[in-house]
């Protein structure tokens, strides 16, 4: 019996599928972080850096989203080849981000000066956008036109970006 050889993906289809998964986790940071949490973060304040500073690291923090980014991508389509569905990409990336956000957080809670409630908090952000980081891999995976759905995905975000700036500006005015 010849051995079955597994189609291989091509590179550009998990590079548009990561850069896919990157724009919606970007989209959902700022909306969970900006608008959902704001209160969150105002109450903790003391233990973070000053608001100007918080912002002139966050392209350090988009850097190691798109790395997860790209490393739950090409992970999710080596294990699941021929068998990819949104429901199992919503079951992988709900996993890897538990496991990720929990032991990150752990991790990070057993030697720094942080809030207990940061446990809770980032580990269950981290779950929410790997869940949905991941489905959007794969429903750019699963197509021809793999550049196309990115396209789609980021006037998502877009939008998703546009409506955390409203609801930030309606429910935290200044």
């Amino acid at each position: 019996m010849e051995e079955q050889i597994k189609p291989q993906m091509k590179g550009s289809k998990i590079v548009a599928a990561a850069v896919g998964a990157w724009l919606i986790i970007l989209s959902i940071d700022f909306l969970l972080h900006a608008v959902i949490l704001a209160t969150w973060w105002k109450k903790t304040a003391d233990f973070w850096l000053s608001p100007e500073d918080l912002f002139r690291m966050i392209p350090i923090g988009y850097l190691s989203f798109a790395i997860y980014c790209g490393a739950l991508t090409w992970l999710f389509a080596r294990i699941f080849v021929g068998r990819r569905t949104i429901g199992t990409a919503f079951g992988f990336g709900a996993i890897a981000g538990l496991v990720y956000g929990v032991s990150t957080v752990l991790a990070n809670y057993a030697v720094f000066v942080m809030p207990s409630s940061l446990i809770l908090v980032w580990s269950g952000s981290i779950l929410i956008e790997s869940t949905f980081a991941c489905a959007t891999a794969s429903w750019v995976l699963d197509t021809e036109g793999s550049w196309r759905r990115v396209g789609l995905v980021f006037v998502a975000a877009v939008l998703i970006f546009i409506l955390s700036v409203v609801l930030q500006n309606l429910l935290y005015p200044t």
